[in-house]
């Protein structure tokens, strides 16, 4: 390579320094940027480095709210950035009560930071540090503003109960937290939002939950054994019920079979009268009808049957005597030889 080669390569690295660097310092700048993720909102904090053509930034930039997506921040300003969204908190704090017993209170809160106005971003970022040095998160939030009252409302509130009144006043301590997190958030100015407060339980120490098991125990068999007795006693009412309706049953049967009875005493009774009663117009009628015969045989009436007899006899013997039979006539009657028959002639 000759003199004027050099001479030239020079040159050129010379005019390419300068343009070098104006290129490098445009691309840092041009490459600035920060994003705010959805559910956020900040501010633009400006900073000043070595690269800056002046010195002395003016810090957080208040007069423009910064919403979700990517911003221009330039090689050293920077975005700091709330959490606006709902967080949940679940806290388990024991507490002292009136009876020197300490319980167990749990809580569920749905909180996020005051993102309604600007005043409320600019105090969460000056009075609440991030952790990462950028983002304030809702539990920093939680730890400074709600915790401490929280804390302090359960204190002031169990002191005056009993352990026997603490599980009976859950709704009262829900709404007294609540009254006293809302005051104490309305009074110091608080850039936080309290959406749901609830006392999901309240932890008895265990002997108290022993003793209250032991009570519960004793009510349950209390119980059952009223059950049963209940249920004995019921037994004997239906068996009682039972007996008298069977009681009944049979009484009713008595009175009807001693009503038969009666109805078979009065017609059997009335079936002897009616047959007395024949039996004596029976024999009455035949005693009249004797007397009747009595009366048609005597006097004249004999004569002639007399007569008659004498007449059939001497017929039959006249007749018998022509045909040459033989008559035995004994003291009462007469009877043809080798004859059956008897002939009465009694008067």
């Amino acid at each position: 390579m000759n003199v004027e080669e050099e001479d030239s390569m020079k040159t050129t690295k010379n005019l390419l320094a300068p343009l070098a660097g104006l290129l490098l310092m445009g691309s840092l700048t041009a490459c600035g940027t920060e994003d705010i993720p959805p559910g956020h909102k900040g501010f633009m904090f400006d900073r000043t480095g070595s690269l800056a053509l002046y010195t002395g930034g003016s810090g957080l930039q208040e007069d423009v709210v910064l919403g979700p997506g990517t911003h221009y921040t330039g090689i050293y300003d920077e975005v700091r950035d709330v959490d606006c969204k709902d967080a949940h908190a679940k806290e388990a704090i024991d507490v002292l009560t009136k009876s020197d017993l300490t319980v167990r209170v749990d809580l569920r809160i749905t909180y996020s930071a005051d993102c309604t106005s600007q005043a409320q971003l600019v105090k969460i970022l000056e009075q609440v540090v991030a952790d990462d040095g950028r983002t304030v998160v809702p539990s920093a939030l939680y730890q400074r503003y709600v915790l401490p009252i929280i804390r302090e409302a359960l204190r002031n509130r169990l002191a005056s109960v009993t352990i026997e009144q603490v599980k009976n006043v859950r709704q009262e301590l829900r709404d007294g937290i609540e009254a006293d997190l809302q005051k104490s958030i309305d009074k110091q100015g608080s850039p936080i939002l309290i959406k749901i407060l609830t006392v999901s339980d309240i932890v008895l120490p265990e002997e108290i939950v022993a003793k209250n098991r032991q009570i519960e125990l004793a009510r349950q068999e209390a119980e059952q054994e009223r059950e049963k007795q209940e249920a004995a006693k019921f037994r004997l009412e239906r068996e009682l019920f039972e007996a008298q309706e069977e009681r009944k049953v049979r009484k009713e049967e008595a009175e009807k079979l001693k009503e038969i009875a009666e109805i078979n005493a009065e017609r059997d009774k009335n079936v002897i009268i009616k047959n007395a009663e024949a039996e004596l117009e029976a024999k009455k009628r035949e005693a009249e009808g004797i007397a009747a015969v009595r009366a048609q045989i005597s006097g004249e009436y004999l004569r002639y049957l007399s007569i008659l007899k004498d007449a059939e006899v001497r017929k039959e013997m006249a007749t018998s005597m022509s045909q040459g039979t033989k008559w035995y006539v004994g003291p009462e009657f007469l009877i043809p030889p080798g004859g059956t028959g008897k002939v009465s002639v009694s008067r």
